[in-house]
This record gives structure tokens, C-alpha cells and sequence, in this order.
């Protein structure tokens, strides 16, 4: 991607957000120069070649308003346009950069879309419209510059093949081609142009003398937005271009505006899936407190089960849904009494009873999460057995849901190796007996031969107790 050799300056005085910005410029076309302090960037403002900078405002030192004060009191400077950059929208700030005339504000950590959006937005603003005139006729190409020089930045080129040469380095807003010309006419020289990647869409007006409705035809097929007849009259040129160039820019005002958005959306889901992870967590956390054994019970399950996932070649969204789940297995816990839950003795039937009803408790919690029309299959089902012994519904094979077979092994695994109110951890190769025997009884074959790798991988006994499995 070419972005006709803008230069963009930018300047924080945290290396790694450094990097980061300056990355995203690079990638989208934009020639990049750095600089960490505010005395540093008016140094390299005063080499001239920069034609945005993107300042950041919280830097020791010299911060970024007091550089943007510095830039518009030189009057070799005053004019540069300039984007903040600042983790703190406030009001102060927003004060000050309205005063000393900053272009916008981006919120940091910076989004790519959102960053981009912002900067070529700026740098349209700030630019003449560009105008290629192929034609040739030499009168014509001073009377079209005479007529339109104060208006826009114009180039004027005599033929198709000169015209070739040129718009890749000019990077015209519009083109304006005389349709009768030697070697090759406007139809041919818009072909051309339109194999160019970058000017598959430029905006093209043709200029002739004809005045035929067959030719009018031919024009628009040739995918002209436009003609304009000679002799020029200069009030009606200037209106059509000024016309076909503001839609042009109403164009990429709105697609701007897409990429904000979207951009926006997705720092708003980014937020609800954080805020849900907290949600999640902290639930997870409220329940594990029950049982003073079992501290951290919910989070490593929900690690063990997306390694398991993982490794069953789920998708990074599947694993997301997996870990979610996982995490809220045991919620229908909140509803059985603490003094079941930390017995150290052997519980008596009913005792057992009131544990079995904590699948449906906790089924019946998370039934109603629209956001997650899944999250009640874990606490459902997590007891079932592939033999189908297990509980609440006696499930079996695979008429359990997958999610609550996984996480079945993972809970498993997780009670053999956590010190519990009656026992201490079991040896590791003990729990590898146990989940080798419960293939195909207690345990899907397949999910049990993953929990089996993972325990031969975990050669010094270290997965337990801790989840290390990595964070989410």
C-alpha cells in the first residue's frame, strides 16, 4: 500500500508503544521517523519532510503540549499537523489541544483501524486536491493550469505514455484526459490506468470537443465519471470538478467512518469478553471459597480443559467457549450448605443426595445467559459417565455434550492430584492408572488418551495444582 510518501513523525517516550505505532504507520504506507522526547522531535521538525506528526501528551520532560506550544510559536513550524496520543482522555487536555490547534486525539493503546482512519482523514484535510491534465495540445495544458492552478496542485502531461510515467509518483485525486490524442486516445490511456492497483477507482473526466450522444454513450462505458467539451468555460469546469471531488471525499469520509466504527465495536467486545472473563472469575473464585480444599479447583479445570481442547484441535473461539464453561462447572454449589462441603468424614446418603442436585442447581443458574446459550452444559453434565452410571440423567457416549466430557477428565484429573479434606495429593502414576481405567467407563476414550499425554508431557509433576496451562 502506497500513501503517495507522507512522512509521519512519531514521538513517545515509551519504547514499546513506540514500536507499536510506529508498525502500524509503517504497514499502512507511511514513511516513519521516531523520536522519544519533545526536544528531539523539534530537532527533526526543523529538518523539514514532516507532514504529520503523532505526539504523545504524557512524556517527561518536555511534554506533548509543551511541544505542540514550541511547534506553533516557530513560524517554520506553525503550520505542522499534529494527532495526540494519550491514555487519559480529559478534559484538560482536550482544552489545550483545542487551543493550539492539535488535528484529533487517539486514545492509547492504539487500534490499527482507528489510527488510520484518524490519520488519513488529517492529512486530507490538509491537502491540495491533485489534478492530472493529459492532453496534447500545449494551449490547452496552460489554459487548463491557468484555470485551475489556484485551486488545485495540477500536473500537466502531453500524452498517454507520459501519463503513465507520472501519476504513480503524483498520486492524482482526479484525471482529466483528452479523448483524441496520437499513439493512444483517452479510452486506451484509461485501460491503462485502470491495471494500475492503486488507481482502480481514481475519479476520471474526459475532455473533448465532440458533441454527440454516441460519444456520450461511449464515455460513461468506458468508465468515466464524466466529460467536459472544448472550448473550456471556466465557471462550469470548476463546478463539475468540484462536484465529482467532493463526492469523492463524502466517499471516504464514510468509509472512514465504517472503520471507526467497526474499529469501535470491536474495542467494545474486546471490553465485554474482559469484563465477562472478570465475571466469570470471580464467580469461579466465590464458589471455590466454599471449600477451603479445593482453592483454585474452577480455574484449573477450565486450564486443563482447554489444553484438552486444545489439543483436540478446537478452534481459538471453541477454546474460549470451553474455558468459560469450565470455569462455572461447580456453580450449583453456591446451593448446597458448607458444612456437606468441608465434611472430613464419610457422607451419609442424604448427604450425597443434597451433593448430586448441584449439576441441576447449577444448570438451572446459567440456563437464562443468552450471551453464552452453552454455559449450562458444563454444570449440567460434568458427572455423567460414558458408561452411563453417572448423574443427574444417566447419559452415555456420546449423547453427552462434549464440552461436559472434556471437562469431566479435567475434573477428574484435578480432584486425584488437589489435597483434599480426607486425603493428601495422589502420586502421579497413580492418577495415570486411574484415568487409563476409566477409558471407555467413566471417561470418553479419546478425551481420557489426550489427559493421558498431557500427564506423560508433565514429567516432573508440575501441571497440578497450579493449572499451568498458560493464562487466558
Amino acid at each position: 500500500m502506497s500513501n503517495g510518501g507522507k512522512t509521519i513523525l512519531v514521538v513517545d517516550d515509551d519504547n514499546m508503544s513506540l514500536k507499536m505505532t510506529e508498525l502500524i504507520v509503517q504497514e499502512n504506507g507511511y514513511k516513519v521517523v521516531t523520536a522519544d522526547s519533545g526536544e528531539k522531535a523539534l530537532e527533526i521538525l526543523r529538518q523539514g519532510g514532516i507532514d504529520l506528526v503523532l505526539l504523545d501528551i504524557e512524556m517527561p520532560g518536555m511534554s506533548g503540549i509543551e511541544t505542540l506550544e514550541a511547534i506553533r510559536a516557530d513560524q517554520q513550524l506553525k503550520d505542522v499537523k499534529v494527532i495526540f496520543l494519550t491514555v487519559m482522555m480529559v478534559e484538560f487536555y482536550k482544552q489545550e489541544a483545542t487551543r493550539l490547534g492539535a488535528s484529533d486525539f487517539v486514545q492509547k493503546p492504539v487500534l490499527p483501524v482507528e489510527l488510520v482512519s484518524r490519520i488519513s482523514k488529517v492529512l486530507r484535510a490538509s491537502e491540495k486536491q491533485r489534478i492530472l491534465v493529459v492532453d496534447d495540445d500545449s494551449m490547452n495544458l496552460r489554459f487548463a493550469k491557468r484555470m485551475l492552478g489556484d485551486h488545485y496542485e495540477i500536473s500537466c502531461v502531453s500524452s498517454g505514455s507520459e501519463a503513465l510515467a507520472t501519476i504513480s509518483g503524483f498520486m492524482p485525486h482526479l484525471a482529466l484526459l483528452d479523448l483524441h490524442m496520437p499513439e493512444m486516445n483517452g479510452y486506451e490511456l484509461l485501460a491503462e490506468i485502470r491495471k494500475i492497483p492503486q488507481f482502480e477507482d481514481l475519479p476520471v473526466v474526459f475532455l473533448t470537443a465532440d458533441n454527440d450522444r454516441e460519444t456520450e454513450i461511449q464515455v460513461f462505458k468506458a468508465g468515466a465519471l464524466d466529460y467536459i467539451q472544448k472550448p473550456f468555460i471556466a465557471d462550469v469546469v470548476l463546478h463539475r470538478l468540484n462536484r465529482i471531488l467532493d463526492l469523492k471525499r463524502l466517499q471516504s469520509s464514510l468509509q472512514d467512518e465504517v472503520e471507526k466504527q467497526t474499529a469501535e465495536l470491536s474495542e467494545s467486545r474486546r471490553k465485554v469478553t474482559n469484563l465477562s472473563l472478570q465475571v466469570v472469575t470471580t464467580l469461579a473464585s466465590t464458589i471455590d471459597a466454599k471449600d477451603k480444599y479445593t482453592n483454585g479447583h474452577s480455574i484449573r479445570v477450565a486450564k486443563y480443559s482447554r489444553e484438552l481442547g486444545r489439543r483436540m484441535g478446537k478452534t481459538p473461539q471453541e477454546l474460549e467457549e470451553i474455558y468459560f464453561i469450565a470455569m462455572l462447572h461447580d456453580i450449583g454449589k453456591i446451593g448446597i450448605p458448607d458444612a456437606i462441603i468441608n465434611k472430613t468424614s464419610k457422607l451419609t446418603d442424604d448427604e450425597y443426595n443434597t451433593i448430586k442436585t448441584h449439576p441441576g442447581i447449577g444448570a438451572e443458574i446459567l440456563k437464562n445467559i443468552s450471551e453464552m446459550p452453552n454455559m449450562e452444559i458444563g454444570a449440567h453434565w460434568h458427572h455423567e459417565r460414558y458408561d452411563g452410571r453417572g448423574y443427574p440423567d444417566g447419559l452415555k457416549g456420546t449423547e453427552i455434550p462434549e464440552i461436559a466430557r472434556i471437562i469431566a477428565v479435567a475434573d477428574a484429573y484435578d480432584a486425584m492430584t488437589s489435597r483434599r479434606s480426607y486425603r493428601s495429593a495422589l502420586p502421579q502414576e497413580v492418577v495415570r492408572g486411574e484415568i487409563e481405567k476409566g477409558k471407555g467407563l467413566q471417561f470418553d476414550p479419546q478425551i481420557a488418551d489426550n489427559m493421558l499425554d498431557m500427564i506423560d508431557d508433565d514429567k516432573n509433576y508440575s501441571m497440578r495444582d497450579e493449572g499451568n496451562y498458560g493464562t487466558f
